[in-house]
């Protein structure tokens, strides 16, 4: 088993390790400080190394990629997250209404955090909350999100009858929307 809390690897640099009781494979990310890997509880360096060899090339891919993104980076100030902030509690939450009141939905309350990896999310009670880096967003994405928050509502999973509730309330799109939401990268993150 997997004692470390990082390896060094020639190519890749360190790689930092996570143990999660609920794994079960080896799953790779890339963050600031640099490669993730979350290990499930009774993996063996043997079994990490190998996964390394398989994925190497994918793994030196998704490190370029970010090093590239984190160059044209753009750290926010403080002032400018409070900024950020006070126009999304301005101009999310009766968004929100307008969409949900559309649909004949109704939600618990809505709040306002400050989520790098998470747009949005609804709890079992109804409660949505969204991210203030919404407002980084072009609009039909923000709406995107909040339609995907309120489709929650009705069913509290990503199955079929989910996607086929979201793709009526965006028209059509729900599918694209996802593709386009996925690749968004946000300058600043």
């Amino acid at each position: 088993m997997l004692k470390d809390s990082f390896i060094e690897d020639a190519e890749l640099g360190r790689i930092m390790l996570r143990c999660n009781s609920r794994a079960r494979r080896f799953t790779f990310r890339c963050t600031p400080e640099g490669l993730l890997c979350t290990v499930p509880p009774r993996a063996r360096q043997s079994d990490l190394l190998r996964a390394l060899a398989e994925l190497r090339p994918r793994l030196k891919a998704m490190i370029q990629r970010t090093e590239s993104r984190i160059k044209d980076q753009h750290q926010l100030t403080p002032q400018e997250v409070d900024a950020l902030r006070k126009q999304a509690k301005q101009l999310l939450p009766p968004r929100l209404q307008a969409l949900a009141s559309a649909r004949g939905l109704r939600y618990q309350k809505v709040s306002i955090h400050k989520s790098r990896t998470r747009w949005g999310s609804c709890s079992s009670k109804g409660n949505i909350s969204l991210s203030l880096y919404l407002m980084l967003l072009p609009s039909y994405l923000q709406d995107y999100v909040m339609q995907h928050e309120l489709t929650h509502l009705v069913e509290m999973n990503h199955s079929p009858r989910f996607w086929a509730l979201l793709d009526e309330a965006t028209g059509g799109n729900a599918l694209q929307f996802r593709k386009e939401i996925r690749n968004y990268h946000l300058p600043i993150l």
